[in-house]
């Protein structure tokens, strides 16, 4: 209606996976922040729900759906933060299993942050080309995405006029508070246009 269409969407839609990048930024091991993740409550009781993009994918879908691509959830790229061969495990073994990623996921930390830049479990929207692609990207430090920390999410939106800085949306993504927040406000969204 202003003229103003989106050229792309990125961002952290999942406040679990930004602590979860936050935590290797300041050095710790991946299972480490995985494991005190799950026990402040962030992960789902399983955290490879969190940890295999999934629900990212869904949330950038519904912006993807928003902005009139037709595109199912089996059409978008996911890039997991664990291997296939983890899948199929107890959580206990899988949680047991998570050291052994430990020293790749010190290597990729040390990569970007070695070209000045931080890794970052992000979603491009891009209806341009009708693709969603969800996974671990290198993103300057100081993009705003680069500053994100802790369990806030972000979304950047491109548009016509903002172009070279994008509009963004900052806020707490993981937590009790937050999530009862949110359901309660789909609540009583739903309570009024019933």
């Amino acid at each position: 209606a202003a003229a103003d269409p989106v050229s792309s969407i990125s961002g952290s839609f999942s406040g679990t996976l930004g602590y979860v990048m936050s935590g290797l930024q300041e050095g710790r091991p991946f299972s480490e922040v995985v494991l005190t993740a799950k026990d402040l409550g962030y992960t789902e009781p399983d955290p490879r729900d969190d940890l295999g993009g999934v629900d990212v994918a869904r949330k950038a879908l519904i912006l993807a759906r928003c902005l009139g691509m037709q595109l199912e959830l089996d059409e978008v790229a996911v890039e997991p933060l664990y291997p296939p061969e983890l899948a199929s495990l107890s959580v206990a073994d899988f949680m047991a299993a998570l050291p052994s990623l430990d020293a790749s996921f010190t290597q990729r930390v040390a990569a970007a942050a070695a070209a000045g830049k931080v890794l970052r479990y992000a979603a491009s929207v891009d209806p341009a080309t009708s693709s969603l692609t969800v996974g671990l990207k290198e993103v300057p430090a100081s993009s705003a995405l680069g500053t994100l920390s802790g369990s806030d999410n972000l979304v950047e939106i491109y548009t016509r006029w903002y172009a070279d800085n994008p509009l963004v949306l900052r806020g707490a993504g993981a937590g009790a508070g937050a999530t009862a927040a949110g359901v309660l406000a789909d609540m009583i969204d739903l309570a009024y246009t019933a």
